[in-house]
């Protein structure tokens, strides 16, 4: 099926990680970004410029199955008037796994600080990252760019990053290139936000999972309270901001007091003449955490919460489901005993429900 991505985009990684279509792609390639992009990549765009589907984008095809709205369908609308070059247009970047959280969805891919738990690359402290030579084949395949993703790990701690702006700034590139940063907002590095004027435009994804402690449960150790005057002083730059939730069975919980939340958000940005906007996506894995797991009970209290609001679309996913709720107690157990906390002091209503 056919993904404008597929065919002007790629996705450069870490080694340990992997490149691909896209970042959610579930074909993963290894070899140098010049290797990826004029070979390895090419079975998979000439199946996507037939319209055929590819293995690569199987999550993109569950998701539209669910009637959930995918990743190919975004790419679609947001890329339809870009014209194929021989370089890359879009590139979304993933540099390192260096992390100042662990997220509970995450893992050792994206977080420095799972790798560090689970004692992996003790050398550098958990943390992974693009070598010089594939930095360097990556700035010769971005001349042709308009539109570039970052994520990480936390895009404004990676210095690789920085020495990418540098690069893309001297050779006259950045004021042609539209960027996206996903970030959990937890800082506002000074270095790093000093490139982004240089830009043809900026949107900052803000990772907000859920409300208040439940947050800082699901992205730990973050504080929600910080992040939240974060979002605020954007205000202050040129750029646009979207709140980018990854829901889940704990974002279940709180959800009027997120949406309240949001809302108060909205009317600072509209009083400082800004705009924010908020995206949803699923958490498929781990599947103990998909809402369409949670127990019957907190579906319909749910569904009740979003009624008639913006978030309504996404009780489309709620389907009659026999899952063992004990999986998912055993999973927030082991996340507890690894982090030495309670659940119940950060979402005290789970035993209502569980």
């Amino acid at each position: 099926m056919y993904c404008k991505q597929g065919i002007i985009g790629a996705q450069f990684s870490h080694p340990q990680r992997g490149h691909g279509l896209c970042c959610a792609s579930m074909e993963r390639y290894h070899g140098s970004p010049k290797e990826i992009w004029y070979k390895k990549l090419d079975n998979a765009r000439i199946n996507i410029s037939n319209n055929k589907k590819v293995k690569d984008c199987v999550s993109c095809y569950e998701c539209e199955e669910k009637g959930v709205k995918s990743f190919r369908q975004i790419y679609n609308e947001q890329f339809k008037n870009y014209i194929p070059t021989e370089l890359p247009q879009h590139l979304d970047l993933d540099f390192s796994n260096f992390c100042n959280l662990k997220c509970i969805m995450c893992g050792p891919d994206r977080s420095s600080m799972w790798a560090k738990e689970k004692g992996l690359y003790p050398n550098s402290n958990g943390i992974t990252a693009i070598n010089q030579k594939d930095l360097d084949e990556i700035c010769k395949l971005s001349y042709d760019l308009k539109f570039i993703t970052l994520q990480g790990g936390e895009p404004t701690i990676i210095k690789e990053y920085q020495t990418y702006f540098q690069f893309l700034k001297d050779n006259n590139i950045i004021q042609n290139v539209t960027l996206n940063v996903v970030t959990n907002l937890t800082n506002l590095n000074e270095k790093f936000f000093s490139y982004l004027p240089y830009f043809k435009r900026v949107n900052i994804s803000v990772s907000v999972d859920a409300f208040g402690l439940v947050n800082d449960y699901i992205r730990y150790p973050s504080n929600f309270n910080n992040i939240t005057n974060n979002i605020r002083m954007l205000t202050n730059y040129d750029l646009d901001c979207t709140v980018d939730t990854a829901i889940q069975i704990l974002s279940m919980f709180e959800i009027e007091k997120f949406i309240e939340w949001f809302k108060n958000l909205e009317t600072h940005f509209q009083k400082n003449k800004k705009t924010i906007r908020k995206y949803f996506q699923h958490v498929w894995k781990p599947d103990c955490l998909h809402i369409n797991h949670a127990p019957q009970l907190l579906k319909e209290e749910f569904t009740k919460s979003v009624r008639n609001t913006e978030l309504e679309y996404l009780t489309n996913s709620f389907t009659k489901s026999n899952y063992n709720y004990q999986k998912t107690l055993d999973f927030f157990k082991n996340i507890d005993h690894t982090r030495n906390v309670s659940i119940l002091d950060y979402v005290p209503k789970l035993g209502s429900y569980y």
